[in-house]
C-alpha cells in the first residue's frame, strides 16, 4: 500500500514527503524522527530516478531546450541546501510533540490553501 501512494504521488508531481511521512507513521508504527529520515531517503530515490529518467527529454515547447531548466537548478540548489541545514537543525533541536504539532499546523494550512 506505501509504495502505491509513493508512486501516485511522485507521478501526481507532488514529491510525496507530505504524504509519506504519515504512511509511514500510521501503517508501519513509526515514530516522527524515523519516519522523517526514510521519507527523506525515498525522495531522495524518486529525485534521482526522475532525473535519471528526464535528463535527455526535450522541452515540448522548445525542442532545442532540456525539459530540465539547468538555471533555475543553480538558483534552487543553494537555497535548498540552505533550507535542509536549517530543517535539519530544528528537527534536532526540538522534540517529536513540537515537531508533530508544527508539522500538522503545515500540513493543515496547505491543505486549507489548496481546496480554496
Amino acid at each position: 500500500m506505501f509504495i502505491i501512494f509513493k508512486g501516485l504521488s511522485v507521478v501526481a508531481g507532488i514529491g510525496g514527503g507530505t504524504i509519506t511521512i504519515p504512511l509511514l507513521m500510521y501503517f508501519f508504527g513509526l515514530g516522527l524522527k524515523p519516519a522523517t529520515a526514510i521519507s527523506s531517503f525515498s525522495i531522495l530515490i524518486a529525485t534521482i530516478s526522475k532525473f535519471v529518467t528526464s535528463y535527455n527529454e526535450k522541452n515540448p515547447d522548445k525542442p532545442e531546450f532540456c525539459s530540465i531548466d539547468y538555471g533555475i537548478t543553480t538558483i534552487m540548489m543553494p537555497l535548498t541546501l540552505l533550507g535542509s541545514f536549517a530543517g535539519a537543525y530544528v528537527y534536532v533541536s526540538f522534540p517529536d510533540l513540537v515537531l508533530e504539532i508544527a508539522i500538522t499546523l503545515i500540513l493543515l494550512i496547505l491543505t486549507y490553501n489548496s481546496l480554496v
